[in-house]
């Protein structure tokens, strides 16, 4: 049997289950495209003057036919893509991370990595999912949210995120921070006139790094945090921690100015980090609690047996109420993913047989 190799992912549920928007298009982005926008409109790799396929995030988005609502699909590629300015309400869907390493995630195993992406204004209410987010030798390089309402969901954040002053409802969920680069996950502007965002959630995410934040989380819920060793690794205010577990040895904590209210249900390595009422537990060996052997992300996975969170699930990134709320390994979006296809190249009198296997992620 002869491999097929596609270069994109499946579209037609994308705007269903992302956008909801009987309305909205869908567009493809590859930056191996031919793309030009008069002359040449990808189509080496099927774009047409109606549809191309477009060679950078940008010329998605600033095309005129692209709408708020629609979805473009970030497709992988072994080149970086080019720094991305948000203007429109958009979800953004790339294939993943980690795909050489975890079964069943993609036909070619590449992702879509990019080292600066932008929401300004008139990106309210845009959702970044499964995109690899690396960081290009800049400075500059990592997620800018300055807008409302931004969703970040299932990526892979080397640098981290800088939330602009005074912005209302960031939701960061499900996305595996490596210790790459960044030394924090979230930061400020720097501006000395800055004011802390509102509504800020931060659920079901690998940490390996701190979470240091000097004003209000919402919610800090069913994350693993594998940030340094005898050091500061959370500090901030919330009104909900449950279900965490804090890996590295000797690691400090000050949540809520150390009052631990609102801290229950969590696992750390000492008595001193969250206590042993309200749920909270310690595991003095965490190599008890983790499983032995795994990938980048699945190695967080816990044995059986462990103490169950709040919901009755695991605690950690990949428990949660529901399959689709916990960590997805690789980051894979939820749309039908294609993880194999072949064909033995004969055509027969039907036509070319193929055979195609795919899941649904949740």
């Amino acid at each position: 049997m002869k491999k097929v190799k596609l270069s994109f992912l499946f579209a037609s549920v994308a705007a269903a289950l992302i956008v909801q928007n009987a309305e909205a298009k869908i567009w493809r982005v590859n930056n191996k495209s031919n793309y030009n926008g008069t002359a040449l409109f990808g189509n080496n790799l099927g774009g047409t003057a109606s549809y191309p396929v477009f060679k950078e995030l940008n010329n998605a988005v600033t095309w005129g036919a692209t709408v708020s609502g629609d979805t473009i699909h970030l497709e992988g590629s072994t080149t970086t893509y080019a720094q991305a300015v948000i203007t429109k309400k958009l979800a953004i869907i790339g294939p993943g991370y980690f795909l050489t390493e975890n079964p069943k995630t993609s036909n070619n195993v590449l992702d879509a990595k990019i080292a600066q992406v932008l929401f300004n204004t008139g990106s309210s209410g845009s959702q970044l999912l499964g995109v690899n987010t690396v960081s290009a030798g800049n400075t500059g390089d990592r997620i800018y949210v300055n807008v409302n309402d931004i969703l970040i969901k299932r990526c892979r954040i080397e640098s981290d995120l800088e939330l602009a002053s005074a912005i209302d409802g960031v939701m960061i969920i499900q996305n595996f921070f490596p210790t790459a680069v960044g030394t924090n996950a979230i930061r400020t502007t720097g501006n000395s006139f800055y004011v802390y965002p509102s509504n800020v959630v931060f659920n079901n995410n690998i940490c390996q790094r701190t979470l240091i934040w000097g004003g209000p989380i919402l919610q800090c819920n069913n994350n693993v945090f594998d940030g340094p060793a005898n050091a500061l690794n959370l500090q901030f205010s919330t009104s909900e921690f449950k279900n965490n577990i804090l890996k590295p040895v000797n690691a400090t904590v000050n949540i809520n100015g150390g009052s631990n209210v609102n801290v229950t249900y969590n696992t750390g390595s000492a008595a001193n980090q969250f206590g042993t009422a309200n749920n909270n537990v310690v595991v003095a060996d965490m190599t008890t609690l983790f499983m032995t052997t795994g990938t980048s992300d699945s190695k967080y996975q816990l044995k059986p047996g462990s103490a169950a969170g709040s919901d009755g699930a695991d605690r950690g990134a990949f428990g949660g109420a529901t399959a689709s709320s916990s960590y997805t390994l690789s980051g894979l979006a939820p749309i039908p993913v294609i993880y194999t296809i072949t064909t033995s190249g004969v055509a027969g009198a039907s036509g070319l047989p193929v055979t195609i296997e795919a899941r649904t992620i949740k």
